[in-house]
């Protein structure tokens, strides 16, 4: 009798933790965004005594621009080239009929 109800306790756990995978991926995205719609409307207990942190500073276009000319440019390759890529036939390819019964 208690081989069976520890079955049953292992069962229960088991469907537990199944449940719960089940439900963090199901509804996931939705109970972070919920979670930080919550935590942000509570009070912080150390507002008063924490310094206010400061904003970056907006990044000037020039700066982004010289970064971006830094950048190694992308070579392009031609629509011709892709399209004539040769596929080696190494691995052996299925066909239909190896799947027909």
């Amino acid at each position: 009798m208690k081989v069976f109800a520890n079955i049953v306790k292992l069962l229960t756990a088991l469907a537990a933790v199944a449940g719960a995978v089940y439900v963090i991926a199901t509804y996931g995205e939705q109970i972070v965004a919920w979670a930080k719609k919550i935590l942000a409307s509570l009070p912080c207990p150390n507002c008063e005594e924490a310094e206010p942190v400061a904003e970056e500073a907006p990044v000037e276009e020039a700066a982004v621009e010289e970064t971006v000319a830094e950048e190694a440019p992308v070579e392009e390759v031609p629509a011709e080239e892709v399209a004539e890529v040769v596929v080696e036939e190494t691995e052996p390819v299925a066909e239909e009929a190896d799947f027909a019964e």
